[in-house]
C-alpha cells in the first residue's frame, strides 16, 4: 500500500511539474513540435541605385544648347530619352566633370557650364553629383564655391569638394537614408590637372589613410552600405592598370561595398572582390555619360550602371545591371544635337537611325564594348556570361 501511495505521489508530482514547466514556456503542450510552428518572417526590400559616368560640356555642346537670342540655354533634350530611367531609381548619382563658375562659359581644357546644365541634370532625376575630379579646380576658388552653391540651390546632394576643410569635416561622408538603409558616398581624385586647389577650398585626393578614416567614420555613423566614387586610371585605356587594381583591393579591405571608377573616358570592366567576410563590387571606369568627345569611338558614350541592393534581414547583397548609352550628335538632316540614346552593342536591332558618319562611329563603339568584361549574378544572356569568363582571366 505504501508503495502504491508513493508511486501515486510521484506520478502526480511529475504531472503537475510538467504542467507548470510547460506553462512557464508560454503554454506549449507536450505534443507541439518545432515543425508545427510558423517560420519566422524575414523582411526583404530592394533599393535601386543608378550611376552615370563623366558629365562634361564641351564648347560645341554649349553652342548647341543656346536658345534664340543667345542668352539662354537648354540642355534638357540631352537627357529626355533617359529621364524616366533615371527618375525611377531610388538614388541617381553622376560624376560632374565640369564647373558652374558662371560666364564666360567654356569647354575643354577649363570647363565652365551654364547653370542650365545643372537644371537639366536635376530635371532628369539626378539626386547626387560627385565633384572630385581633375577638372574641379578649372576655374579656381570661384569655380569650386559657385558650383557647390549652384548644386545646393537645386537641391542636389554632393561630395568630393568643399568650401573649406571645416565644411569637409561636417559633410564627410555624405550619408543618405533610402527606405531605412543608410548609404554613405565618398569621392576622391588623383589630382586636378596640376592646378593648385586654392585655399581655403578643398578637393578630396586619393589618400589611402584619409579614405580608411572616412570609411571608419561612415561605420561609426551607422552606414549600412559604403560607396567610393574614385577618379583614377589612364585615359582611353581599355583595361585597368596595376595601380587601380591594387587600390581597389585596398578599398575592399577597408570595408567599402562598391567602387565606381571614372576618368579614362571609356568603360573598363567590372569585378567582384571577395574575402572571407565581405564581397565588394567594382567597375573600374564608367566611361563618358555626356560629352563632345569622338576619338576613339568608345568615348562617344559609356555606361549607365544599375546596382540593385537586396536587403534580407541584416544582409545586403549587390546586383549589377548595365545599360550602354551613345551620344547622338547630329540629326539625319545634319543639325547638331547632343542626345543620349540607350543602346545594346550586342544587338543590331537597337542600332539607332543615324546619319552615315554617326553610324560609323556607333559601329566602332559597339564593337569596342562587345569585348569589355562585366560581371553579373544571374542572367541568361550567354554572350554576357562569356564576358564574365573573360573578366576572370583579365583581372
Amino acid at each position: 500500500m505504501k508503495h502504491f501511495i508513493l508511486k501515486a505521489c510521484i506520478f502526480f508530482s511529475l504531472l503537475l511539474g510538467g504542467w507548470i514547466s510547460s506553462s512557464c514556456r508560454g503554454g506549449a503542450t507536450p505534443s507541439s513540435t518545432s515543425g508545427d510552428s510558423a517560420p519566422a518572417r524575414i523582411d526583404t526590400l530592394e533599393i535601386k541605385l543608378l550611376f552615370a559616368g563623366d558629365i562634361m560640356t564641351h564648347g560645341p555642346q554649349i553652342e548647341s544648347a543656346k536658345c534664340e537670342g543667345g542668352r539662354m540655354y537648354d540642355f534638357s533634350s540631352s537627357f529626355d530619352t533617359l529621364a524616366s530611367r533615371i527618375g525611377a531609381a531610388d538614388l541617381a548619382i553622376g560624376n560632374l566633370e565640369t564647373t558652374f563658375a558662371g560666364a564666360p562659359y567654356s569647354g575643354y581644357p577649363t570647363f565652365s557650364s551654364p547653370d542650365a546644365m545643372g537644371e537639366a541634370l536635376k530635371n532628369a532625376g539626378f539626386d547626387v553629383l560627385t565633384t572630385a575630379n581633375n577638372h574641379t579646380a578649372d576655374k579656381g576658388k570661384k569655380g569650386i564655391i559657385r558650383t557647390l552653391d549652384m548644386l545646393d540651390s537645386l537641391g542636389i546632394a554632393h561630395t568630393g569638394s568643399y568650401r573649406d576643410i571645416f565644411d569637409r569635416d561636417k559633410m564627410t561622408p555624405l550619408i543618405l537614408e533610402v527606405k531605412g538603409v543608410r548609404i554613405a558616398i565618398l569621392a576622391y581624385t588623383y589630382g586636378t590637372n596640376g592646378m593648385p586647389v586654392p585655399a581655403p577650398t578643398w578637393v578630396d585626393p586619393i589618400d589611402t589613410v584619409m579614405i580608411k578614416k572616412d570609411l571608419l567614420r561612415a561605420d561609426s555613423l551607422g552606414a549600412d552600405y559604403r560607396i567610393v566614387q574614385i577618379h583614377w586610371g589612364i585615359e582611353y585605356r581599355k583595361e585597368p592598370d596595376s595601380e587601380q587594381l591594387e587600390l581597389a583591393r585596398k578599398l575592399h579591405r577597408y570595408g567599402d561595398d562598391a567602387i565606381i571608377g571614372s576618368h579614362p573616358h571609356v568603360v573598363q570592366g567590372s569585378q567582384w572582390l571577395k574575402s572571407d567576410s565581405k564581397t565588394s563590387f567594382v567597375i573600374y571606369s564608367m566611361g563618358n555619360f555626356i560629352s563632345n568627345q569622338r576619338k576613339p569611338a568608345a568615348t562617344r558614350g559609356g555606361m549607365l550602371l544599375s546596382l540593385t541592393l537586396r536587403k534580407v534581414g541584416d544582409r545586403i547583397t549587390t546586383h549589377p545591371d548595365y545599360q550602354y548609352v551613345f551620344v547622338n550628335k547630329r540629326t539625319p538632316q545634319g543639325k547638331r544635337v547632343y542626345r543620349l540614346l540607350p543602346v545594346d552593342p550586342f544587338s543590331s536591332d537597337t542600332l539607332p537611325s543615324l546619319p552615315p558618319e554617326e553610324q560609323r562611329d556607333y559601329k566602332e563603339f559597339a564593337k569596342y564594348y562587345q569585348m569589355i568584361p562585366l560581371v553579373l549574378i544571374e542572367r541568361e544572356d550567354n554572350r554576357i556570361r562569356n564576358r564574365l569568363q573573360v573578366s576572370q582571366r583579365a583581372f
